[in-house]
């Protein structure tokens, strides 16, 4: 597979991607401005929902990607074996979320919920092991295929229902109706029951697969914690309101920050960083240089936008109810770059199969996350939740980007100077004709260093070309 091919392989999960996200955008809009209540109760259930998928996915993913990628293993029996263990494991803890929801004390119609769309995010774990599949054999076309049509039936009966003022629960069924009909047409795609060819002969061998792979599961489950957790205990001491907020204000951010590293990264990316470092070492630097410059240049100019912007653009958006998450969204907005790099420096190291010492990296990341959800949200529930998010990433990044500097240096010195001049010369120039000229003048102005560097550090096209690394 050539490097050329990328922007092809990325333009099938980004068509399906921006499908899903702007049908989700129109949805969360008209629900915000319907009742930002019932978008909190909404926002909590999907809180719960993606530890469920954390949880069934067992932290499967990644290896599974992997193991395709290499051709390590007979990948329809993998496939099957994989599909059996997540089954058997979304029943029991869909049970327990019934149980720690009551007691928490939730109405039985949030429970309802809760258990609503995180039933659905267990069936997109389940879906998701045949999308890795895809993504190892390059057939990102396949998966472009299934996801759009489910994610615009799915996420258009919940724009339907909240247009005729519907209850909160027949909104949340939105999620179940997308996840079934992604989980029937991969089934349909795929030709074969996938439950097929699963013996005791693949129970041993599931077994000996997940002992290798509890790293894995680790991982995913204290990063998923540490991104999820902040919203129960936003929920414990603020209110519905409060959660649909944080939901709003988060939403900007973490659209941005799925588009590029679940895309970009995760679905194109890492299959070919993982092959590189075994074949290609210096290749491998290359592409992970370039790719960390040109991710640093574009979050800059994000940042920026959305630090000088909220007090408009949330409330112009998502209404006036929404102008108290104005502080909380310009908080979280350095979880883009700790995203973008973040995220490529995880996947480098999986592909240099550091993933044990990811793993506590990861760990620390979330005893970091408790203490500041005990420490920093009662004291004030809205920005304490966004405060504790980005104090977790941040300190996540600094480890793993620390380390992937070292071991494959993918930037000079002279261009992390160069990064940090340019977005000091932005902040300069954004607060000094801040004072004589009109708002928007002065927010142009103090684009202009960071659009300079991201054109400096755009990427090549089509990623093919060998060049010196630019400073």
């Amino acid at each position: 597979m050539k490097l050329k091919d990328i922007p092809k392989r990325l333009s099938y999960i980004l068509s399906a991607q921006w499908a899903r996200d702007a049908t989700w955008t129109v949805f969360t809009i008209l629900l915000a401005r319907h009742s930002p209540s019932v978008l909190g109760q909404i926002v909590l259930s999907l809180t719960y929902g993606y530890l469920v998928k954390t949880i069934v996915d067992v932290g499967l993913n990644d290896y599974l990607l992997s193991s395709f990628s290499r051709g390590e293993s007979h990948p329809r029996q993998l496939l099957a074996e994989v599909t059996w263990l997540k089954t058997l494991v979304l029943f029991p803890v869909l049970l327990f979320l019934w149980y720690f929801t009551g007691q928490q004390q939730y109405t039985l119609e949030l429970r309802a919920i809760v258990l609503c769309i995180a039933g659905g995010l267990g069936l997109d774990a389940i879906c998701d092991s045949f999308f890795a599949l895809c993504q190892a054999r390059g057939r990102q076309d396949v998966e472009m295929r299934i996801r759009i049509p489910a994610a615009l039936f799915g996420i258009g009966f919940g724009i339907v229902c909240v247009l005729l003022h519907t209850s909160p629960l027949f909104i949340a069924l939105y999620k179940p109706i997308e996840s079934l009909l992604c989980l029937g047409c991969a089934c349909l795609a795929l030709k074969r029951n996938p439950f097929a060819g699963f013996g005791i002969k693949g129970l041993l061998d599931l077994a000996q697969k997940m002992r290798s792979g509890l790293v894995f599961t680790g991982m995913a489950l204290c990063a998923m914690f540490y991104n999820k957790i902040n919203v129960i205990f936003l929920k414990r001491y603020g209110t519905d309101a409060d959660v649909g907020g944080f939901g709003v204000a988060w939403e900007t951010i973490e659209g941005i920050s799925t588009l590029v590293s679940g895309a970009l990264l995760g679905k194109v990316l890492f299959p070919i960083l993982t092959r590189l470092w075994g074949e290609n070492k210096e290749a491998f630097c290359q592409l992970a240089g370039q790719t960390a410059r040109s991710l640093w240049a574009a979050a800059l100019p994000l940042i920026f936008l959305i630090c000088v912007e909220s007090d408009r653009f949330l409330p112009f958006v998502y209404g006036n109810a929404f102008t108290t998450a104005v502080t909380s969204q310009q908080l979280l907005t350095p979880c883009l770059a700790t995203a973008f790099l973040h995220n490529l420096a995880a996947y480098a190291m999986i592909g240099m199969r550091q993933h044990v010492l990811l793993f506590w990296m990861y760990f620390s990341g979330l005893i970091i996350n408790v203490i500041c959800c005990f420490v920093i949200i009662p004291l004030k529930p809205l920005e304490g939740a966004a405060l504790t998010l980005t104090i977790t990433k941040v300190w996540v990044a600094l480890l793993t980007v620390s380390y992937f500097q070292w071991k494959a240096k993918p930037m000079t010195f002279f261009q992390w100077l160069l990064m940090l001049g340019a977005g000091g010369a932005s902040i300069f120039l954004w607060s000094v004709t801040g004072a004589y000229l009109p708002r928007e003048c002065a927010e142009c102005i103090g684009l202009i260093p960071l659009l300079a560097l991201f054109w400096y550090w755009r990427p090549p096209a089509p990623y093919e070309k060998t060049s010196s690394p630019k400073s």
